[in-house]
């Protein structure tokens, strides 16, 4: 008996304060995108200089070439941890919306099949990510980061 009882309260505590922590930092993620983004384009300016620097040395333009490699592989992996925590935080919702969906009344069912709907519109506009540009990175993450918070929210009131 008291084993389950610690139990449960370790679990409500172990609940508490993750709810204090933000569920997912997708605007972390997508920041780190920017800036390697911004990274590579000074790599790209730093090679097209020393290109055109006469007086530059062939291990000049190697080390330039391989700093603008460098860059554009920390890009790529800057997407791709974007892309998994954006799935991520996804999967975490589609469990809610599921909890909700159990439910037997009408209301929820209600709630969970528009919930759904509006995570398979962000699911789609995530889907661009691959295709976005630098120039209007900040405002996709700021409209993704604001659609997951919204639809994290209803959800979370429509459990209660």
């Amino acid at each position: 008996m008291r084993t389950t009882i610690s139990i449960a309260l370790l679990s409500m505590a172990l609940a508490a304060t993750s709810c204090k922590k933000k569920q997912d930092d997708t605007g972390a993620a997508g920041n780190a995108v920017q800036k390697t983004a911004e990274n590579v384009n000074d790599q790209a300016k730093d090679y097209n200089k020393t290109v055109e620097d006469k007086d530059s040395k062939p291990s000049d333009l190697n080390k330039a070439q391989g700093d603008l490699a460098a860059a554009k592989d920390d890009f790529v992996a800057a997407k791709q941890k974007f892309n998994v925590t954006v799935n991520d935080r996804l999967a975490k919702l589609d469990i809610k919306i599921k909890e909700l969906a159990a439910k037997t009344d009408a209301k929820s069912q209600q709630e969970a099949a528009d919930l759904k709907t509006r995570r398979d519109e962000l699911a789609t506009k995530l889907d661009t990510s691959k295709d976005r540009a630098q120039t209007d990175w900040d405002a996709f993450t700021k409209d993704v980061n604001d659609s997951f918070d919204k639809i994290e929210h209803d959800v979370n009131d429509d459990l209660k």
